[in-house]
């Protein structure tokens, strides 16, 4: 058979469909479905093997077991009802989603209160601040970390991270203006991605309210404490005590988060499995040795048995999914040009469910694990007030939050908010005073020096 890449081009041109159509869509369906299983089983041998060491989590070990229950009846079982297998493994992954809303909430609002205790802490630090420093150097030497790439994305992605760490003296006002003018970018967007944009923003401040946290009780108790301190009177040993918790509650939560990332990669790759298999060619070698792993990963799992024996196995996968992702990546992008442009075609030939399957399949390989897998064909484009709209919703919530919150940490989550949005500076001139202006306005001698050391940090880092 040619290479995927040059029959994508041949149906692009519409050339010779009633072959192309086929032998493309075979062609994708036993690379993807190859790819699923060499990917599944080696992230179902390493979630495995981390849930071994985390028994007392019976939440957790439900899921691992309803994740097994999944695994030997819809995947290593090819005589499955595929509808049944794509419902119940969807539904599964659905599931995890929400968890992982839950975990994503509890690491925002631990990354406020930790921008908070870092300014804390500088109170208890003898060291002098560098004022020559701070007053004269310190932009210069900002912009020059910003302006050192030449990539646009690049140089985007460290003014936000830069933002977040500056001091934050702006007027509410003008703070909420960022926000209209953020929500103005959306005009003629999609629905979904307003709301998107909106869900992002309400997450990093603190908005999205407190559902599903008792799932982590011993984080929730620290998250409680955390939110009810008196930053502004904190002494030395309250300080080390209130670190001391959020850092148990930060590996804690980055630790549950590796597991249900894991996890989701293991259901999409069970998904693909099954969207692909009844229109692959022939089974190939590699589909069989990864059976054979999932099936000795599980029962070690259950028997307590060595999971070092079948580590060895993953030596016969060893360049093979290299190989499939260039063979993919070189012509994925007529399966969503044929669902397009040839449906008639692909109803005649009886591919459109392949074609759809594919599409599906696409979303699940993206890279972006928590991709949503149905969408309308036309996504609803509001007008222009939708957007607008979002925008005075979330102000009106950040404005009621705003009220009753500690000083410091409306600081930090004004901090977040902002380096969440779109690049809102218009030249370097601006990107400058904007950095020279935060610096000025703040006169705490402990933020000062924190800014200092976590920006310095931050640069010497890259």
């Amino acid at each position: 058979m040619k290479n995927l890449g040059y029959i994508a081009g041949e149906i692009t041109k519409g050339k010779n469909l009633s072959e192309n159509l086929l032998k493309y869509g075979n062609g994708m369906c036993s690379m993807y479905n190859g790819l699923g299983f060499i990917k599944m089983s080696m992230n179902y041998y390493t979630v495995l093997d981390i849930a071994r060491d985390l028994q007392n989590d019976k939440d957790l070990l439900n899921m691992i077991n309803r994740l097994n229950e999944l695994v030997e009846r819809f995947v290593e079982n090819d005589e499955c009802d595929d509808y049944e297998a794509f419902n119940e493994l969807n539904s599964f992954r659905e599931q995890i989603i929400e968890i992982m809303e839950v975990i994503t909430a509890y690491v925002d609002r631990l990354r406020i209160y930790e921008h908070v205790l870092n300014r804390v802490e500088y109170r208890f630090n003898d060291g002098e601040l560098d004022y020559d420093y701070y007053n004269t150097y310190m932009t210069n030497e900002i912009m020059h970390y910003i302006l050192s790439d030449k990539d646009n994305v690049v140089i985007n992605g460290k003014i936000s991270e830069i933002v977040g760490q500056l001091p934050v003296r702006m007027l509410k006002d003008r703070f909420f203006e960022h926000i209209r003018d953020a929500f103005t970018l959306y005009h003629g967007a999609g629905k979904d991605s307003i709301d998107d944009f909106y869900y992002t923003l309400s997450t990093s401040a603190m908005l999205s309210g407190e559902a599903g946290f008792d799932k982590f009780p011993d984080v929730y108790d620290i998250y409680n404490t955390l939110a009810g301190a008196d930053y502004k009177n904190i002494d030395k040993d309250e300080y080390v005590r209130l670190k001391g918790a959020l850092d148990i509650a930060t590996e804690k939560m980055t630790d549950y988060a590796d597991v249900y990332v894991l996890l989701t990669q293991v259901v999409n790759d069970a998904l693909t499995i099954v969207l692909t298999r009844r229109n692959t060619l022939d089974r190939i070698e590699e589909i069989e040795n990864a059976k054979n792993v999932l099936s000795k990963t599980r029962n070690a799992y259950i028997t307590g048995e060595r999971f070092e024996d079948i580590s060895e196995d993953f030596a016969a996968f060893e360049g093979k999914q290299e190989r499939i992702l260039e063979a993919v990546s070189s012509g994925d992008y007529a399966i969503e040009y044929s669902l397009a442009n040839f449906v008639d075609e692909l109803k005649e030939y009886e591919l459109l469910s392949a074609y759809n399957a594919l599409s599906k399949t696409l979303k699940l390989q993206s890279g972006s694990d928590f991709v949503k897998l149905e969408s309308e064909v036309f996504a609803e484009i509001p007008d222009d007030s939708y957007a607008d709209k979002t925008a005075e919703k979330l102000i009106k919530e950040l404005d009621d939050s705003f009220k009753n919150m500690n000083v410091m940490v409306k600081r930090a989550v004004m901090a977040s908010v902002l380096s969440s949005l779109p690049v809102f500076f218009n030249n370097t001139e601006e990107i400058q005073a904007y950095i020279n202006n935060s610096l000025m306005q703040c006169n705490d001698d402990a933020e000062q020096k924190a800014v200092v050391e976590i920006i310095k940090t931050m640069i010497s880092d890259n």
